[in-house]
């Protein structure tokens, strides 16, 4: 009857060889769209419409606009981290320094064998004699990295090049994690005075994360001591609250790399050691790299140090070894009775660099060596008849170091005390950014 009407209407009915002909096609729209249902359902997350609705765009749109519709406008690109190896949701982040949702760096399959974090090769940058010069940077895969430097040095120059906000005038940098998982937070961080902390965390969360929801934001506000303050508006924060509000914004995104730049110049000592704390728990899951004047920071959470002065990196290595290299081991003797004559005799010995005299019944005693020093201080002492009270090393710290190597004798850069290996080549998936790229 159908038939029948079709023709006497004037329509066209395929015979059924055409309709043979077109099955393939038919086929391949209804694969269509199952695949565009089971992506569908496999997102994290969608954009413009929830789920359902996309879901009755698909089907019933008009096939099959609606499912290209979907795969064009609805289909969220940056939530589909499960299938490049970097879930976003990984189970619950037992770490103090972490979205409590997800977890980050290392923990979500980050190659530590592909070659340094960060990387930069002869990077300059001239302002007509200060800036940065032939600087070699290489940041281990989940290290905390500390750049110290006096005033001028240029730490804030190569972070803001680092982090994409300048470029180089010459020399490259390589990124070893794709830049869309690059936090920066500025030493004077600014925001809209008429938005809350939680707004402010959402919206950077809106723009990074839109797979992230409420909770994420909550975390990240949590983290960096801000949980009570969430519903304040951020024109009413002090100086060290702005400072945390920019913390809490680059963590939200849950980076694997994290440029901060004096995160804690404007904090008290409590909050400062709160933010310490939390930068010292990221280690092995992130890539921390940051500046300070705060040379006791610097010693409390990185385990590498770089020391920039006038532009050139003086030294680049552990921490440790920057200590032991530039300071000679030192003593505290303590004598009871007369230490004249022990104090003599310590001067008479050729491994003895300095002896001086440290208050009452005291004697300080640089050595040329560790072995020298712990052998010779105490035949001294007993080829002197003298009561030895106590024999104790003083503590070397970062600040006696870094003065010794940025002291004006200093001058000629430095090779690095324990260079971190450089592939000859960056491994597949890095950035490379040139200058003027």
């Amino acid at each position: 009857m159908w038939l029948a009407a079709g023709f006497s209407a004037g329509v066209h009915v395929p015979s059924g060889r055409a309709l043979l002909a077109l099955a393939p096609l038919a086929l391949l729209l209804i694969a269509f769209t199952a695949f565009c249902l089971i992506d569908l359902v496999r997102a994290p997350a969608v954009r413009y419409l929830p789920k359902p609705v996309w879901a009755l765009v698909i089907v019933a749109g008009s096939w099959p606009l609606g499912a290209l519709a979907y795969l064009i406008i609805g289909k969220d690109r940056t939530g589909h981290r499960e299938s490049m190896g970097h879930p976003g949701r990984a189970g619950p982040d037992s770490g103090p320094g972490g979205p409590g949702k997800r977890a980050a760096g290392l923990a979500r399959g980050e190659p530590a064998a592909a070659g340094p974090a960060v990387r930069t090769a002869g990077l300059t940058r001239d302002y007509g004699g200060t800036g940065l010069f032939d600087v070699d940077l290489a940041v281990p895969h989940g290290s905390v990295y500390g750049l110290a430097g006096p005033n001028g040095a240029g730490k804030t120059t190569l972070l803001s090049i680092l982090a994409g906000v300048r470029r180089p005038g010459s020399g490259t940098v390589t990124l070893g994690v794709p830049r869309r998982e690059v936090a920066v937070c500025p030493d004077v961080p600014e925001f809209d005075r008429w938005l809350t902390a939680f707004e402010v965390v959402d919206l950077a969360r809106s723009l990074v994360a839109p797979q992230a929801d409420g909770d994420d934001v909550r975390s990240a506000l949590r983290d960096a001591g801000l949980a009570d303050s969430a519903g304040r508006q951020v024109g009413g924060f002090s100086r060290g609250m702005l400072q945390r509000l920019g913390l809490a914004c680059a963590m939200v995104g849950d980076p694997r790399l994290l440029i901060l730049d004096e995160p804690t110049a404007a904090l008290d000592p409590a909050g400062r050691a709160d933010v310490l704390n939390l930068i010292a728990g990221m280690r092995g899951r992130r890539t921390v790299i940051f500046s300070s004047h705060i040379l006791a920071d610097v010693q409390r959470i990185a385990d590498h140090v770089g020391i920039l002065r006038d532009g050139r990196l003086l030294y680049q290595g552990a921490t440790q070894e920057l200590i032991e290299a530039h300071l000679r081991p030192r003593w505290l003797v303590r004598i009871a009775g007369d230490t004249a004559p022990v104090t003599a005799a310590l001067r008479a010995q050729p491994w003895a660099t300095r002896v001086d005299p440290a208050g009452a019944g005291a004697i300080r005693v640089d050595a040329m060596t560790l072995e020298e020093g712990e052998r010779g201080i105490p035949a001294v002492v007993a080829g002197c008849g003298a009561r030895q009270v106590s024999c104790e090393p003083v503590a070397a710290d970062l600040e006696s170091a870094f003065l010794s190597l940025t002291a004006p004798a200093a001058s000629a850069p430095m090779a690095p005390a324990t260079p971190v290996p450089i592939p000859a080549a960056p491994p597949d998936g890095m950035l490379t950014r040139r200058p003027g790229a």
